[in-house]
C-alpha cells in the first residue's frame, strides 16, 4: 500500500473498484469528527443483506484492506448469492483514528477525540464504563473510554441509523488481533448463529471464544444481537500486535475470507 493515509487508500481503492466492477456502488453514510466521509460499498441485488464492517479501532486497520479485498473478490467472481444477497461493506468506521494510527500514532485506538468507537453502542453500555472506568479509562485517550454517552460519536450514530435502514440479516465485525471468533452477547441466542459460528471455525481453525464480562459490553457486534436477535458475528484477525504487518495480509486474509464466504451462504438457507 503506497498511500500515505488510510482515508486516501480507500478513495482510490473505491474509485478503482467502482470503475472495473459497476455492479459495485458506493454510498455515502455519515462523517467522521474531522469530517471525512464514512462510506458503504454494496454488491448483488438480493432481498436478504448481509454487512461486514472493519476498522472500528485505528490500528487495526489492516481489517479495512481485507473487507476491499474480499469485495473485489466476490465482485471479480459472481456466484449464486448475488441473486439472493445484497453484501454491504462499511470498510472504515474510525477514517480520523486509522489515518491516525498509520502516521505517528501506532498504538492508538480510539477515534480522533479519544473515544473507543466499540464501546460507543447502547448495549450494557453502563456496565462497560463500569469495567472501563475501574481500569483507569476515565478520559478521551488512545484507547478503552466509552465516551460521554451512548452513541456520542458521529461515526457510531451513522452506524446505527445505516444499521437500522438496512435491516441486515447477519453482520461480521472485522477487528484484530488473536485469531478468535466471537458470536454470543448475554443470553441471547440468535437463531442459526452458533451453526454459522461453528461452520466459520471449520474453514478457518479459529475457535469460537467467550467474551470475557469485562470486555463484553458496548460493542456494535452486542448492540446488533441485543437490537435484533440475529447473529452479529466477530472475527478477531491474525496473531501478535497491532497494528499487524502487512506481511500477515495474506496470511490472514487466507483463513479469513472462507469465513466470510460462510456469511454469504448462511443467508441463502
Amino acid at each position: 500500500m503506497t498511500s500515505q493515509t488510510m482515508t486516501s487508500h480507500l478513495k482510490k481503492t473505491m474509485d478503482r473498484l467502482t470503475k472495473a466492477h459497476p455492479l459495485i456502488s458506493v454510498a455515502k453514510i455519515g462523517t467522521s469528527r474531522l469530517g471525512n466521509l464514512i462510506y458503504a460499498l454494496t454488491l448483488g441485488h438480493g432481498e436478504k443483506s448481509v454487512l461486514i464492517n472493519a476498522t472500528h479501532h485505528a490500528n487495526e486497520w489492516i481489517t479495512t484492506l481485507i473487507a476491499l479485498k474480499f469485495l473485489e473478490e466476490c465482485a471479480k467472481n459472481p456466484q449464486n448469492w448475488m441473486d439472493n444477497v445484497t453484501l454491504h461493506v462499511i470498510p472504515l468506521v474510525n477514517p480520523d483514528g486509522a489515518d491516525a494510527a498509520m502516521n505517528g500514532y501506532p498504538n492508538w485506538k480510539a477515534n480522533i477525540i479519544g473515544v473507543d468507537l466499540n464501546s460507543n453502542y447502547p448495549a450494557g453500555w453502563n456496565i462497560a464504563k463500569k469495567y472501563k472506568f475501574e481500569k483507569g479509562y476515565t478520559k478521551p485517550g488512545p484507547r478503552d473510554y466509552v465516551g460521554e454517552y451512548p452513541l456520542s460519536e458521529p461515526e457510531t450514530t451513522a452506524m446505527v441509523a445505516y444499521t437500522i435502514a438496512n435491516d441486515f440479516a447477519l453482520t461480521v465485525s472485522l477487528h484484530t488481533q488473536g485469531e478468535e471468533i466471537y458470536w454470543q452477547y448475554q443470553d441471547y441466542m440468535p437463531p442459526g448463529a452458533e451453526d454459522l459460528a461453528q461452520r466459520m471455525s471449520a474453514v478457518s481453525g479459529y475457535p469460537l471464544v467467550e467474551v470475557p464480562e469485562s470486555s463484553a459490553h458496548g460493542g456494535y457486534r452486542d448492540w446488533f444481537i441485543e437490537k435484533f436477535n440475529r447473529p452479529g458475528i466477530t472475527i478477531e484477525c491474525g496473531l501478535g500486535e497491532n497494528p499487524l504487518p502487512l506481511s500477515d495480509f495474506d496470511d490472514i486474509y487466507n483463513k479469513v475470507s472462507p469465513m466470510l464466504l460462510e456469511t454469504l451462504k448462511a443467508t441463502l438457507s
